[in-house]
């Protein structure tokens, strides 16, 4: 008996799935109606418990593309991170691109991609997003410099989104980095992308909007923020640090990690006054968070914050950010 030759693809589209019956629909009909030809899809079913599979095995059943599509099982549900992880095992092409399953990417999203990193030779493209949904999470359009500037910097002077989604990897890149995800933990994509600018030699940009980024009441962005929220950025926060102190990795760019670390340090204590938990369990988050040097200098507007009690930064703070979140969330 002959064997089967399992073909070579350029990209490989990998999409978790779990819990998303109101939307898969639309985003998996986006991903499979690309115009690029060469795409091996990768669906990771993370074990939820809506009919989410059943929809996309229906699609799956008439659709010209059924052959180019690899469905992986998780025995138990483990998170996007490990589903994320599971499908950059898995894959096979030259590329990588993670989607998920709640959004949607214009139809020459793949195409455009493709073309700018084999045109630029780049480690990964970074292309723009159109934000559907809540305006309080905020998407800046990638500036000009972005593709100037050493990725590592342009991570810490936030030139583009961090999400790991609407990039396009070298596979070989990311595995010869052992570039894989923090599981169990939320947010993951700060950690992850921080770590991927550090090794990096080289972005290439795409200035049109290549991915539809929906943000639903429920999501993870507009939940109210619990404790493993807080622990997933203090950990974040941590890590860099530590990264910072024990190998010294960004010391060409001291002030701009500087202010990318108390962005992220001021904007977790905010998440503290929409917390699920009692003032007691606040107050102890944020000790933790004000006592978390940047590891450069501890000067500015956010280290003087910082000398504020727990007391006086919520009286000070807490009128302002509901007001601002209620005019954003209209």
């Amino acid at each position: 008996v002959e064997a089967k030759i399992i073909p070579m693809y350029s990209v490989s589209l990998i999409i978790p799935v779990y819990n998303v019956a109101e939307y898969i629909q639309t985003s998996f009909y986006s991903a499979l109606n690309q115009t690029f030809q060469s795409i091996e899809y990768i669906i990771i079913d993370d074990c939820g418990t809506d009919n989410s599979m059943n929809i996309l095995y229906d699609i799956l059943d008439a659709h010209p593309r059924r052959s180019d599509v690899r469905i992986y099982h998780h025995d138990e549900n483990r998170g996007l991170s490990a589903a994320r992880n599971t499908g950059l095992k898995k894959a096979t092409g030259e590329y990588v691109y993670f989607m998920d399953s709640d959004d949607e990417i214009v139809a020459d999203c793949i195409e455009m991609h493709y073309k700018s990193i084999q045109r630029s030779n780049a480690d990964f493209t970074v292309a723009n997003i159109r934000l559907i949904g809540a305006r309080s999470v905020h998407i800046k359009p990638i500036p000009n410099d972005a593709e100037q500037l050493p990725p590592l910097q342009s991570f810490f002077e936030r030139k583009w989104n961090i999400s790991a989604c609407n990039k396009l990897y070298k596979r070989s890149f990311l595995c010869e980095n052992k570039l894989f995800f923090q599981e169990e933990l939320l947010h993951e994509d700060i950690l992850w992308s921080y770590e991927v600018a550090q090794k990096a030699n080289k972005i290439a940009l795409v200035f049109e909007h290549t991915y539809l980024y929906k943000v639903r009441k429920g999501s993870i962005t507009t939940y109210k923020n619990g404790a493993r929220k807080i622990d997933s950025l203090l950990f974040i926060l941590q890590r860099m640090k530590l990264d910072w102190e024990n190998r010294c990795i960004c010391n060409n760019y001291a002030e701009c990690y500087a202010h990318f670390f108390n962005f992220y340090r001021f904007n977790t204590a905010l998440l503290l006054l929409n917390y699920s938990g009692n003032f007691d369990e606040r107050r102890n988050y944020y000790n933790q968070i004000s006592s978390l040097k940047n590891g450069v200098c501890d000067k500015g507007g956010v280290s003087l914050i910082f000398q504020l009690s727990f007391y006086f930064f919520y009286m000070l703070f807490n009128p302002l950010y509901f007001v601002y979140k209620r005019i954003t969330c209209l």
